[in-house]
C-alpha cells in the first residue's frame, strides 16, 4: 500500500509539474493580457498606448479596450493627432487648423487685445484670434 500511494504521488506530481500554464505560455495570449489589463483602468495609460502604436481611428480604441478611462485616453490621442480631430489652443479644428493659424497670426500681426476685435469671416479665424487674445492678453 506504502508502495501504491508513493507511486500515485509521483504520478500525480511529475503530471502537474510538467503541465505549462496555457495562458501564459501563448506569446500571443500574453500579449493580450498585458495590453487589455495593464491598460484596462488608466486613461494616461490609454493615451500612452494610442501614442505608441500610432493609433488613428477609434475603433482601435474600442477594439483594444471596450469601453472605459483607458479608451477615453486612447480616444482623446486620436482627437489630438488625426484630421478631423484636431484642436488648436483648446479649439476644435474642422481638419487642417489652417483658420485657426490664420486667425492667430492676424491678430498678432495686428496686436489685437480684445476678443470683441475677432470678428472674422470664420468661426475658426474668429477662434485663432481669439486664442492669441486669450494666451497674450
Amino acid at each position: 500500500m506504502k508502495n501504491l500511494l508513493l507511486i500515485l504521488s509521483i504520478i500525480f506530481l511529475s503530471g502537474c509539474t510538467s503541465q505549462s500554464n496555457n495562458y501564459y505560455s501563448s506569446p500571443a495570449k500574453f500579449n493580450d493580457f498585458q495590453t487589455n489589463e495593464y491598460y484596462q483602468d488608466s486613461y494616461d495609460e490609454g493615451y500612452e498606448w494610442a501614442e505608441n502604436e500610432g493609433i488613428d481611428n477609434f475603433d482601435d480604441c474600442q477594439d483594444q479596450f471596450g469601453t472605459g478611462e483607458a479608451e477615453d485616453g486612447c480616444n482623446e490621442y486620436v482627437k489630438e493627432n488625426n484630421t478631423g480631430y484636431r484642436t488648436f489652443n483648446g479649439y476644435d479644428c474642422t481638419e487642417d487648423c489652417s483658420g485657426h493659424e490664420a486667425g492667430y497670426e492676424w491678430a498678432e500681426k495686428n496686436d489685437i487685445n480684445d476678443i470683441y476685435d475677432c470678428n472674422g469671416n470664420s468661426q475658426s479665424f474668429n477662434e485663432g484670434c481669439e486664442s492669441y487674445v486669450e494666451e497674450n492678453y
